[in-house]
């Protein structure tokens, strides 16, 4: 770690050859229930086991205490390890299912993007997630984001999420007979967070009352806040439970998951909009490709929607 950059997790978890299964950012807000359930999703063993609070003052660090109940005790930042219950090793791993790839995007000109941009501003007065209000029509410090990446869109009907939009808006203003660009996936955020939305950095739990929870540090600020919705009376216009349960999922296999996957650096990338491809650091190997694949669906997903509506640039959506 660098000197003055903090690190990103304060809990740990590890198996009992020492090696990380998990952890995350405590904000005192995650209790043992819920870090229990998380661990469910990405511990893969045949075995029962429990967590137990790690005493690394020994030559061999080992196990200190009972196991720990999953109740709604918070869990304080520490390092623990699991075990049987009885707190025997036991063989655990992680699953092999990997997060979505999605990166912050070179946004779409103002025109490709009117279709769904002036709905979410009529609908929102704020940033749902800090609460920060848009002042006189000043946009400059708002950003619409999707909640599920248009980019996949594949994946997005796959999974059915067209069957669960009832926006009542012509094809031409939710993004074509996927209805992806409906106002149900987009909701609107304070700029700086925007990017962070898109590496999945913190999400919205709709289980726990819609609960803002980063998984990683540097977000006192949302931390423990509650997605804002009350000002939403038409359930038609409301963001869907299922894409935010989507959304969350991919922030815990990609931060929560073993040591957690890094962050791409989409600025050396992507800087000015320009994709230098013979940049082989940034667009050879397997990710290399899949990110390149990701930027260019990304940008050509807004083309496709307005082709295939019949809307030429500048024409009213």
């Amino acid at each position: 770690m660098m000197d003055g950059v903090e690190p990103s997790r304060n809990v740990f978890l590890y198996d009992p050859r020492g090696y990380i299964v998990s952890g995350f950012w405590q904000y005192g807000i995650v209790e043992w229930k819920t870090f229990y359930n998380w661990l469910h999703t990405i511990v893969v063993s045949i075995e029962a086991w429990a967590i137990f609070a790690r005493d690394d003052s020994a030559a061999s660090p080992g196990p200190q205490g009972g196991p720990i109940a999953a109740d709604d005790t918070i869990v304080a930042p520490g390092t623990y390890v699991l075990l049987s219950s009885d707190a025997n090793p036991v063989e655990v791993g992680l699953t092999v299912q990997t997060p979505r790839l999605r990166h912050p995007t070179i946004p779409n000109t103002a025109a490709i993007t009117e279709h769904y941009r002036r709905r979410v501003r009529e609908r929102d007065p704020c940033c749902l997630i800090s609460r920060l209000r848009v002042s006189a029509g000043d946009y400059s410090r708002h950003k619409e984001a999707h909640i599920f990446p248009c980019a996949h869109i594949d994946d997005w009907i796959k999974q059915g999420f067209p069957g669960y939009i009832t926006d009542p808006a012509p094809p031409s203003q939710v993004g074509g007979p996927t209805k992806i660009d409906s106002i149900q996936n987009i909701i609107l955020l304070r700029g700086d967070l925007h990017d962070a939305w898109d590496n999945y950095m913190f999400g919205v739990n709709p289980d726990a009352g819609y609960i803002v929870i980063p998984f990683v540090s540097g977000y006192d600020d949302i931390a423990g806040k509650v997605l804002k919705l009350d000002h939403i009376v038409d359930p038609d216009l409301r963001p869907l439970d299922e894409l935010f349960r989507d959304h969350f999922l991919q922030g815990i296999l990609k931060h929560m998951k073993g040591a957690g996957e890094p962050t791409w650096d989409y600025e050396d990338a992507l800087g000015g909009g320009v994709m230098d491809l013979s940049r082989q650091d940034i667009w050879g190997g397997e990710q290399g490709k899949a990110r390149l694949e990701f930027e260019f669906s990304h940008r050509l997903h807004s083309l496709l929607v307005k082709q295939e509506a019949g809307i030429t640039e500048g024409q009213a959506v």
